[in-house]
């Protein structure tokens, strides 16, 4: 089924303000952002899990059924098709995240870092040769990366985002894409935040002005 912002905010002018435009597979590349080992799976016997025990069943259902098998989906067509698959891995460099935003030092003590198993990639996703992986401190992944640099050098135009959290690094990564001159597309069903409704309102603030929301399929169907 496709995913259609007009669904859930019908009073927004998307003929007027969306932006408009097809993903060309000669120009498309696959960003997957933050499947990390460590984020696959929330304990429900963690203080977390107790104090928000809807999140964690939330969190666990939508990442095994929906953000796992369509982000592989993805980048098995991308592969095929022989366009760029890119990671990016979100963590601090040093145990204590002193080298971390103010913001973010908070979560390190539950956040995986650099060195860690829980830092890499998640094995059902996990990146082959050639396949470039960026790290980064930062929820955008454009921010103090090599990202920008390393699409134009592919010449890459469109991108089609998967990953977690919708509402923070996928959304932030998107955003700044479309500023750059980007064309980004998210992927609805390959991404995740610890709300449903937090996950709409992220992917209605991107497809309002920004870009494009398109299911998984869509956008195959698009790039074949």
């Amino acid at each position: 089924m496709s995913w259609k912002a007009e669904d859930f905010d019908s009073e927004w002018s998307y003929d007027e303000l969306a932006t408009k435009f097809e993903l060309r597979n000669d120009k498309a590349a696959l960003l997957v952002i933050d499947i990390q080992k460590g984020d696959l799976v929330r304990d429900s016997q963690s203080e977390y899990g107790i104090k928000y025990p809807h999140i964690v069943e939330y969190w666990n259902t939508r990442i095994s059924d929906f953000v796992i098998p369509n982000t592989s989906k993805l980048i098995s067509f991308f592969r095929e098709l022989g366009s760029p698959v890119i990671y990016t891995r979100n963590g601090a460099i040093t145990p204590n995240g002193k080298e971390m935003a103010k913001r973010l030092r908070k979560f390190t003590k539950d956040t995986p870092f650099r060195g860690k198993d829980s830092y890499e990639i998640a094995d059902q996703i996990r990146p082959v040769e050639n396949e470039l992986v960026i790290d980064k401190l930062t929820s955008g992944a454009f921010n103090f990366s090599i990202l920008d640099h390393a699409l134009r050098n592919m010449k890459v135009e469109d991108i089609v985002i998967a990953g977690i959290l919708t509402d923070m690094c996928v959304l932030g990564t998107a955003r700044v894409a479309s500023e750059l001159g980007y064309n980004s597309v998210i992927s609805e069903d390959a991404c995740a935040t610890l709300t449903q409704r937090a996950h709409v309102e992220a992917l209605l603030m991107h497809a309002r002005v920004f870009g494009r929301v398109e299911t998984s399929d869509d956008i195959i169907a698009e790039l074949n």
